[in-house]
């Protein structure tokens, strides 16, 4: 079973987005935490896929994407935001 945590960035810059997007990347999260605790196939709608050694990313929607780092059983969100702030983090992080 995975776990999904969140770190203090990704709370922080989850709560500075508008009501909409904060209930959707919720909904998108509890459902893709879902699908992987039944080892059903994701379906294509989450993105989901590797970017980095450890790292992952999981599309919110046509905007916002959600950065995952895997250790040991956890998958903990760190980043959420667009195509350019995955890629600054990346850059900064993605080696780390």
């Amino acid at each position: 079973m995975k776990h999904l945590l969140a770190s203090n960035r990704f709370k922080k810059e989850l709560k500075k987005l508008p009501s909409p997007d904060q209930e959707k990347t919720l909904n998108v999260l509890k459902g893709f935490l879902g699908s992987l605790n039944q080892q059903k196939p994701l379906s294509e709608g989450y993105g989901f896929k590797k970017i980095g050694e450890n790292h992952y990313e999981l599309r919110v929607d046509l905007k916002l994407r959600i950065v995952m780092r895997s250790e040991e059983n956890n998958l903990i969100c760190h980043l959420i935001g667009n195509h350019d702030n995955v890629e600054k983090y990346l850059k900064d992080y993605g080696n780390k």
